[in-house]
């Protein structure tokens, strides 16, 4: 919590202007209402409040007995977003015009708000992509999922259960997990992940790790996966036979891993190197924005995350500043970037021009 906090007061102090800004757009043709401006002013300092401390007692011993301050700084926090940017949007238009409208931001904020809610909390759906490839791959049924973030809110054992089940539905010949599973401490989160146990696959399961597993930095995400049955690809790669296909499948750790680890590092092209001839090749990278870190190899195809589709709009529009691609697929040279949307959520459980799914591609001629 020692480094956290200190990150965490300058954000506040951020958040707290913005809040502030938000406060001087909606009240701006309302002088005259007293009452409506203590209310906003009220509610703006609570909401400001409640977004660090939701964030931090889920670091304390207390996180049971305080979740659902939890729940309430998180989902604040999405619906200060949308005031924020609708607000923003209002203070351009106010120096067009001088209308008298200026709280529509609240009536906004709040229906999509509840819509956002409503979208983030549903079960992820189940999205197919078919992908040409060649003749001996047909019939190929791979399952993707990202970006679970298991630990946080309700996102435990019991969701986690309801996701392995699907994924089971679904018969995949290939099962990935490209990083972002967790979300807290290594031995409160590990024995959410037992069920992961029973997921199957007619021929391997693999598993990457993101950028998170390394923030809480608290143990072994990859010895953990390895326990329970998966193929962890760290930097390396494995050959799978499908009819008389080859199929080379790599995997790198997330390349902002040395930010947290200086001895690791992520190496695409040491991944994929191989002097056996493939039919195939498939990079696990959590963040699309690995395909630039490829210089001597290549592949057919890159399986990411990471970017949640933009998860809250208009998000999505600082993501692409970052990586090349935000959701679903994108040609990049002589390789496919994939950008799974996520199969959890990190922060307010909502999404707008986004959604949750569990991603099946089916290879055909």
């Amino acid at each position: 919590m020692s480094r956290v906090l200190p990150v965490l007061l300058i954000l506040t102090f951020i958040l707290g202007w913005a809040h502030y800004f938000i406060f001087l757009s909606v009240t701006r043709s309302m002088d005259k209402n007293i009452l409506f401006k203590n209310s906003l002013a009220l509610l703006l300092s609570l909401g400001l409040i409640l977004i660090p401390a939701g964030f931090l007692l889920t670091m304390t011993c207390y996180k049971k007995q305080t979740l659902w301050i939890s729940w309430v700084g998180y989902i604040w926090m999405g619906f200060f977003n949308l005031l924020f940017f609708s607000s923003l949007f209002e203070f351009l238009i106010a120096l067009v015009t001088a209308h008298a409208y200026s709280f529509w931001t609240i009536y906004f904020s709040v229906i999509i708000g509840i819509w956002a809610l409503f979208n983030g909390l549903r079960k992820p759906q189940i999205v197919t992509h078919e992908m040409p490839a060649p003749d001996a791959l047909a019939g190929l049924h791979l399952v993707q999922i990202s970006d679970l973030h298991v630990g946080m809110l309700h996102l435990k054992d019991k969701w986690l259960s309801e996701i392995v089940d699907v994924v089971n539905s679904l018969q995949p010949d290939i099962f990935t997990i490209t990083g972002d599973l967790v979300e807290g401490p290594y031995n409160e989160v590990s024995p959410m992940l037992q069920v992961l146990e029973k997921a199957q696959a007619k021929t391997e399961k693999f598993y990457i790790t993101g950028n998170h597993e390394y923030i809480h930095g608290s143990g072994s995400w990859e010895k953990r996966l390895h326990e329970l049955g998966y193929t962890v690809l760290h930097n390396e790669n494995k050959i799978i036979r499908y009819n008389e296909a080859k199929i080379l499948f790599a995997g790198v750790p997330d390349r902002m891993v040395t930010r947290f680890d200086r001895s690791l590092k992520s190496q695409p092209d040491l991944a994929l190197f191989t002097n056996e001839k493939v039919d195939y090749k498939i990079l696990l990278a959590h963040e699309p924005a690995s395909r630039w870190d490829i210089k001597t190899e290549t592949c057919d195809l890159i399986l990411s995350g990471h970017t949640h589709g933009g998860q809250i709009f208009p998000f999505g529009l600082f993501v692409r500043l970052a990586q090349p691609v935000v959701t679903g697929f994108k040609q990049m040279g002589e390789i496919l970037v994939f950008a799974h949307q996520g199969t959890g959520f990190w922060g307010p459980p909502m999404r707008w021009f986004s959604r949750n799914e569990i991603v099946l591609f089916k290879f055909i001629k």
